[in-house]
């Protein structure tokens, strides 16, 4: 299934459980397009639960690879790997401040969590653990949209919102895969007496706030 794998693509993860590994995709208004060696395809963007990039594997040097669409089948949440791609030298960095200010004030990395784990446990409160990466182009548009929104971080703040990157330290570094991180952004709700639960990030505010208020409650999506 794996034959002809691109050297760097960008994945399709869609709401019927199926993922598409792709060379290239983007949302077109109600569309998401995306390149193969066959040429431009569309699907509906309703289909659609997320976009992600992608590293792929290493190529073999001899042998010639083709780009085309390559399709992991699954039920539920996929479990393919899913690691953005990280920018050349060439790319502009993300303002810091902008992107900082959606993130946790309070509880941030490996220490954070562990003092909003000894909250969550007196209080019974819910933990939005949010995995990022300073290069990660998808974090950037999560913390520009859906966490920059006013009633989002209204939400945030009368929970335990956790953020962490993974890069910061080997405690993170091990949080991240004890939660079994493949990708960023990840955001999870954690519940007490419930099992834990990601929210997709690719959606708009409204979907993001409605799945994370679900998720605080116990319910699945």
């Amino acid at each position: 299934m794996f034959s002809g794998f691109p050297l760097q693509a960008d994945v399709i993860y869609l709401k019927s459980g199926n993922v598409l590994v792709v060379e290239k995709a983007w949302e077109e208004g109600d569309q998401v397009k995306y390149q193969t060696a066959s040429g431009l395809q569309t699907i509906p963007l309703a289909s659609v639960k997320r976009l992600q990039g992608q590293k792929a594997a290493p190529a073999d040097p001899l042998h010639n690879q083709s780009v085309k669409a390559v399709v992991i089948r699954g039920q539920g949440t996929p479990a393919a790997p899913s690691v953005a791609v990280k920018p050349s030298s060439s790319s502009k960095p993300a303002a810091p401040d902008s992107r900082a200010s959606a993130r946790s004030a309070r509880y941030q990395d490996a220490a954070g969590y562990a003092e909003a784990l000894r909250e969550h446990e007196k209080t019974g409160k819910p933990v939005a653990l949010y995995f990022y990466a300073d290069w990660c182009k998808y974090c950037a548009q999560l913390e520009r949209g859906s966490l920059s929104r006013a009633e989002v971080k209204q939400y945030l703040e009368t929970i335990l919102y956790v953020s962490v990157n993974p890069e910061h330290g080997k405690a993170e570094a091990a949080l991240f895969e004890k939660f079994e991180g493949r990708g960023f952004p990840t955001f999870l709700i954690l519940a007490k007496n419930h099992p834990v639960q990601e929210i997709a990030t690719h959606v708009t505010p409204e979907a993001f706030l409605q799945e994370c208020n679900e998720a605080a409650r116990g319910g699945s999506r």
